[in-house]
């Protein structure tokens, strides 16, 4: 069913044939075709466009799009329609590859086209990185979305997600399986211009510089906004990379007064960006110990990367609690690196220890009161990277060779503790001998 106002546009097509200048074209063509074969690809990636794909629902995609009269001067990369029924949903796609950005004014014109023409929604797609489908590279006022949505989908976010499905044998069925992960190996050639974030912005160094001479940072200032937007493109390839290593979506943890509104978000990290002159983000890994927790401090250059547990309180001795954990750290014990944090009950300051020092002796992280036993630790891989942080490539690779190795090494080991479950109460038999009761009047009379 060709949409009415579609004078022209090709059919998606696996193997498309197009000027090699024109390169998005052809990958989008290859992924919409996919997409159109492997109903659970589409159904994850659309799930991000809060559309439910129903089993029935018939997709087609069309390339190369003009709407409406041929003299218009806009065409669209694609034209996405699913049929469900009755129920008709379409959306205009827009890509870029490479190091090309989505532009402002053109994602505002494709947003006026599907407007007029009654679309659903419009989605761009690029290497550009947001930290859901519903936030935008590109910031439109809200008045111009009430009839459109706005989504975005990473070309890296695309390929974690093909590799999550094809990680979990998710594709049953021999003839996608094989589609599947030829478009795995598609996507993930270099030749595709297709790639994740890999250097911060160029005022990154300057930041790092005024940080470490303890220069106040400005919230006015355009290097710490950008990099700030900067980090946050990279909190989101560190979930997507993160979810490609163990084959299982991992989230970003967002505070709950911005997290739909990018616009709040930035500004919002600005301010604790200038107050705390570090940056941070908060995975959530399924069915992990806890969150993982990645830090950057511009002022001693140093990554961290830790999560946090409650101590056994089955356990009372310090070096019963400390011994409980080190038998879930035997595969760090050889990364000098690895530190324990530990608190206390009350207001006791923290105490810390390397691993190395922990596993000779369990009872040296204790503090200044014997008679207290820990009530949580804190385990970190530290890093000093005073050599490399500033370098806008080399501090990326190093926050997320330092993620990588923390979960290898600790996360993937890590077990919250649990209480055991209480166990049955046992009553003791009475041994005394209940005195015989008088009968009463009425006893004897009915006697």
């Amino acid at each position: 069913m060709r949409p009415e106002y579609l004078i022209q546009g090709d059919q998606v097509r696996l193997i498309p044939i197009g000027a090699d200048s024109n390169k998005e074209a052809r990958v989008l063509s290859v992924c919409l075709s996919m997409m159109t074969q492997i109903p659970a690809l589409s159904k994850n990636l659309l799930a991000s466009c809060n559309y439910r794909l129903g089993a029935r629902a018939q997709l087609r995609a069309w390339t190369e799009v003009t709407l409406g009269s041929k003299e218009s001067k806009d065409r669209p990369d694609a034209l996405l329609q699913i049929v469900n029924g009755k129920k008709v949903w379409t959306a205009l796609i827009e890509a870029k590859i490479g190091k090309a950005q989505l532009s402002d004014d053109q994602v505002s014109r494709y947003v006026g086209i599907a407007k007029e023409y009654g679309i659903d929604a419009v989605i761009t797609v690029s290497n550009q990185m947001v930290a859901r489908s519903d936030h935008h590279p590109v910031s439109l006022p809200k008045t111009q979305l009430r009839k459109v949505e706005l989504f975005h989908w990473p070309w890296a976010w695309i390929l974690s997600e093909a590799e999550i499905l094809r990680a979990n044998d998710s594709v049953e069925d021999s003839e996608q399986a094989f589609m599947l992960n030829e478009f795995i190996r598609f996507l993930d050639h270099p030749s595709t211009g297709i790639e994740g974030f890999t250097q911060m912005n160029k005022g990154w160094k300057s930041v790092v510089k005024e940080a470490v001479s303890q220069t106040k940072l400005k919230r006015t200032d355009k290097d710490v906004e950008e990099t700030v937007g900067a980090w946050l493109q990279e909190q989101r390839d560190l979930a997507i990379l993160m979810s490609k290593h163990i084959g299982k979506n991992v989230r970003l943890k967002m505070d709950r007064k911005v997290k739909d509104d990018p616009v709040a978000r930035l500004k919002h990290r600005i301010a604790d960006f200038c107050d705390t002159n570090c940056l941070f983000t908060i995975l959530q890994i399924p069915d992990a110990a806890s969150d993982l927790l990645i830090q950057a401090n511009l002022v001693s250059r140093s990554i961290s990367v830790s999560m946090k547990l409650k101590a056994p309180m089955d356990k009372k001795s310090t070096s019963a609690r400390v011994n409980w954990l080190l038998r879930m750290l035997k595969a760090a014990d050889q990364d000098s690196r690895v530190i324990v944090k530990a608190s206390w009950p009350s207001i006791i300051d923290d105490t810390q220890r390397s691993l190395s020092e922990l596993l000779e002796d369990p009872n040296i992280i204790q503090c200044d009161n014997p008679k207290h036993a820990p009530v949580a630790f804190e385990v970190m891989l530290f890093q000093d990277s005073a050599a490399r942080f500033a370098g806008s490539r080399t501090f990326i690779e190093d926050v997320e060779e330092a993620t990588r190795v923390f979960y290898d090494l600790v996360g993937q080991h890590l077990k919250a503790w649990q209480p055991s479950p209480p166990k049955p109460v046992t009553r003791q038999k009475s041994t005394e001998i209940e005195p015989e009761l008088e009968a009463t009047e009425e006893e004897i009379a009915e006697n």
